[in-house]
């Protein structure tokens, strides 16, 4: 497999086709399931993690298993159809090249926010002004919680790592 370094890409102009081209471009067989992956890759329009990459995989072509779309994501990306973003201490992100913009990800219920692009850009301005520094957001995400996690809820219910939150990861992994 050829890794390909394609040019600065809109996301938007990826379609199954162009795709398709650029797997076939690069060396690598264009099958059903890893179509499926890519579908509901484009389907989501953003950062995605696997496990709801493969659920939407399903509704493309049931019998995608969990390990063929890990496979697909990492033919994806060394193709450079698709970048990861590392989450801190959940799972791995995935998204199509060109989208490097920076997420924010909730420690509590997994929900991935896109951070709005004029914070970054005061932020990296700023930075680069002070430090002479110039960051590259997109790679990493920001770790949080979001506005639901925030609110108190049930008090019966335990918090989630220490934070005083009301609920528990492992509560919300049950909903």
């Amino acid at each position: 497999m050829r890794r390909q370094h394609p040019h600065r890409v809109d996301p938007g102009d990826w379609t199954p086709e162009t795709v398709a081209d650029a797997l076939r471009a690069a060396g690598c067989r264009v099958t059903g399931p890893r179509v499926a992956v890519l579908r509901a890759l484009l389907d989501t329009g953003g950062t995605v993690d696997a496990a709801t990459l493969a659920e939407r995989a399903r509704e493309h072509e049931p019998d995608v298993h969990d390990a063929t779309v890990y496979r697909t994501v990492r033919v994806l990306t060394e193709v450079g159809i698709a970048t990861h973003v590392h989450a801190g201490h959940g799972p791995s992100l995935v998204r199509l090249a060109g989208d490097d913009g920076l997420v924010a990800v909730c420690r509590g219920c997994g929900d991935i926010e896109p951070v709005p692009t004029d914070l970054i850009a005061t932020m990296s301005t700023r930075m680069r002004a002070r430090t002479g520094f110039a960051l590259e957001p997109g790679h990493f995400a920001l770790e949080g919680l979001c506005a639901s996690c925030r609110e108190p809820t049930d008090p019966s219910r335990p918090s989630p790592v220490g934070d005083g939150s009301p609920h528990r990861r492992d509560d919300l992994r049950r909903r």
